[in-house]
């Protein structure tokens, strides 16, 4: 009977150990696996991203050309701030639907796609796993491709309006160069107040400067100089106030000249406008060109 009792009793042990062993089991199968989100938004940047920005283009737009290289996107304060998604201007510009743009080959992204890339800022921008990073989806040519996005009448105008910055940014330039030019040579010859041509140039040179700064936003809203995005909202700012400061320095220049009195004030309205439009064009030249273009 005691040997009857014994043997019921490992019994039980033994299927109370198998039990929970299958519970362990089960529980472990029946978990997710640990999601790679660096893995996921890579992937998003293969699909939709990489046909302007991969690593095999000689000449990716706005001289972005890592957009696969997660750990350099992370390091860059510019665009990510790892853990802080809505001071990321990656983030920035893809909830605004600005990147990508409405004409990317690739697409604009989905919903699902947008919160990947936020849900990885948020978890600190990590990388992928390295079976993500040996074998990145394919973007290039080829059936996976999706075919370009069909844009509404009304934005595809928008878009062709605003490539018509570049031809309108050199002109104030130019002619606040000119004024310049011409008020320093009557700060020379000691007269008080500016000239008929450099009134002339400073108006037209202002004038010139509100279509141009205009332009200059759609012409960004399209997708262009997105390298890097604060030097963009840096550019995008200075030539709005540029072209206002200018503006304002062509009234007073207009209404002294009528009054026939001294400018101080217009000269340094003048001077401080040519700056501010120098700085401004020279970011410029960084955008398209890219922050090494100037290097020895």
């Amino acid at each position: 009977m005691k040997k009857m009792k014994k043997w019921w009793l490992a019994a039980a042990v033994s299927l109370a150990v198998f039990a929970g062993f299958g519970a362990g089991i089960a529980k472990a199968q029946s978990s997710p696996p640990m999601r790679d989100i660096g893995g996921e938004v890579r992937g998003v940047f293969a699909t939709r991203c990489a046909g302007c920005h991969g690593p095999d283009l000689a000449k990716p737009k706005g001289q972005f050309g890592y957009v696969l290289n997660l750990r350099r996107i992370a390091a860059n304060p510019e665009m990510v701030i790892p853990g802080r998604p809505t001071e990321s201007e990656l983030w920035i510009l893809v909830q605004g639907d600005e990147m990508p743009p409405t004409d990317s080959p690739q697409g604009a992204l989905t919903p699902v796609q947008k919160e990947v890339i936020r849900a990885w800022i948020a978890a600190g921008a990590p990388d992928a796993s390295p079976g993500a990073l040996d074998s990145p989806p394919s973007v290039r040519s080829g059936p996976t491709t999706p075919a370009p996005i069909e844009m509404a009448p009304a934005d595809r105008f928008i878009h062709w309006l605003g490539k018509f910055h570049l031809l309108l940014l050199h002109f104030p330039i130019a002619l606040v160069l000119a004024a310049g030019v011409g008020e320093a040579r009557s700060v020379w010859q000691r007269n008080p107040i500016p000239s008929e041509s450099v009134r002339f140039c400073l108006w037209l040179g202002a004038l010139a400067a509100i279509p141009t700064a205009g332009l200059g936003w759609l012409f960004a809203a399209a997708g262009n100089g997105v390298g890097s995005p604060q030097l963009l909202t840096a550019h995008r700012w200075l030539g709005t106030s540029a072209a206002v400061w200018l503006l304002i320095a062509a009234v007073c220049a207009e209404r002294d000249a009528h009054r026939g009195v001294r400018s101080r004030g217009v000269r340094l309205l003048l001077t401080s406008g040519g700056l501010i439009t120098a700085l401004t064009a020279h970011l410029g030249g960084l955008l398209a060109h890219g922050v090494d273009f100037f290097t020895y």
